[in-house]
């Protein structure tokens, strides 16, 4: 038997689609979670075999096979975590999909990798790559959730965390790149062009991550700046950055160098768990206050069935054209709150769609960053191709260019695919 589907029924079901909405959101958060310290322990991983390579399997063998066993537990959480996030993510999109299988690969292939740094098989920069392609693999993943989400303010929180990620992955190559230089106690260019490209990628990621971060984050964030820590790390940057070609290094700086980059890595960690964990109390808050709309939504509906005409059971307001209605039919956020109790459906629909334009517009922000990312990883991977260069070296050019013109990257990047377009057609 049909029953007739009533603007009472569906009003209710937005908000209670919004609640499990939020409630996945925080399944997502969890999971992101997951995936950074996944991050977290590669990372550590990493530096720890650059050194051990840098010093032909001298140093930091017991170090770095402790930290192997660790992370081996790590990776069966990573896994539970994933089966979790895809459980309750029945409709998790093509491009997620695809990125999850790239990183189980690498997983699975991770031993392999192992081995050869055990054996010393391996070159440096063939480790440090190899690292490198499967953190930005967990990092991409991270990309692609934050941009999948429909939340204004989880959204703002992911990019926040995004950047976040993003520029402490770089620090940890800068700890990787320098204790292979300290440890080899000789400078040589290429790694210190790699090493200046570096401090200026994080430098970019950090004025992004404090740009969207709250204020707590930021006032974090300057506190790390200032601190001793922050000073001594920049002591010996300095000397690996002004050192000249094959210029004799001091080698017992690298347990120095390797230390002080991990502190600095561990308090970003802290930071990013510090942003993690205002996530979760602020989809608390808004689950809380989306179940308090619910039943208030509720109580206006039963409050308008009893108080109805049976005479005059339709509610011809939809078709008062004194009415405005337009910019609530189109979610534009130019329409004044209802303070006082809602009396009508017309009210209702017309402070639903208040809410839900208000949080489009933050979120037209937040997508409008994720897209020129987008653009920019883009022009990067034509240039890349293009030139035979690396991510670096593209990126490099794109900044050059910009700041020859005195134009934004994004808008560099734009010319740079429209040429490409223009020239195929």
């Amino acid at each position: 038997m049909m029953t007739d589907i009533s603007p009472a029924q569906t009003i209710t079901l937005a908000k209670i689609r919004h609640i499990e909405e939020l409630e996945r959101l925080d399944s997502s958060i969890t999971f992101v979670e997951r995936i950074g310290q996944l991050i977290h322990q590669i990372q550590a991983e990493r530096g720890a075999s650059c050194l051990y390579l840098a010093s032909s399997g001298k140093r930091f063998s017991q170090a770095r096979a402790d930290i192997v066993v660790q992370n081996q537990q790590i990776e069966t959480d990573f896994r539970q975590a994933l089966q979790q996030y895809l459980d309750r993510h029945a409709l998790t999109d093509a491009k997620q999909l695809t990125l999850i299988s790239w990183i189980l690969l690498g997983l699975d292939q991770l031993k392999n990798l192992r081995h050869q740094i055990t054996l010393l098989k391996i070159s440096f920069a063939d480790c440090i790559e190899s690292y490198n392609r499967f953190i930005q693999s967990l990092i991409s993943l991270i990309f692609e959730i934050t941009d999948s989400s429909v939340n204004s303010k989880v959204s703002t929180s992911l990019l926040t965390l995004y950047n976040l990620v993003q520029a402490k992955e770089f620090a940890g190559q800068e700890r990787a790149v320098g204790s292979y230089l300290f440890g080899s106690g000789s400078m040589q260019s290429e790694h210190q062009q790699k090493l200046l490209e570096l401090i200026t990628q994080q430098n970019r990621h950090f004025e992004l991550f404090s740009q969207f971060g709250a204020q707590e984050l930021q006032q974090a964030w300057a506190v790390l700046q200032s601190s001793r820590l922050q000073q001594q790390h920049e002591h010996l940057r300095h000397q690996l950055t002004v050192a000249k070609d094959q210029q004799t290094l001091n080698t017992s700086a690298s347990d120095t160098w390797f230390a002080l980059c991990s502190e600095r890595l561990s308090e970003i960690w802290l930071i990013q768990c510090q942003l993690v964990q205002s996530m979760h109390r602020m989809l608390a808050e808004l689950s809380a206050h989306a179940k308090k709309d619910l039943a208030q939504t509720k109580q206006y509906l039963d409050a308008m069935t009893q108080s109805a005409d049976p005479n005059h059971p339709l509610d011809s307001s939809f078709f008062n054209l004194s009415i405005p209605v337009e910019s609530a039919l189109q979610f534009q956020a130019n329409e004044a709150r209802h303070t006082a109790p809602v009396t009508s459906i017309m009210q209702l629909l017309q402070q639903q769609s208040q809410q839900i334009a208000e949080m489009e517009v933050t979120l037209a922000d937040t997508k409008k960053a994720l897209s020129e990312r987008k653009v920019i990883e883009r022009a990067k991977g034509l240039l890349m191709r293009k030139f035979d260069i690396d991510e670096m070296e593209a990126y490099k050019q794109l900044r050059s260019t910009a700041m020859t013109q005195n134009r934004k990257i994004v808008d560099i990047a734009e010319n740079i695919l429209a040429q490409t377009h223009f020239s195929r057609d």
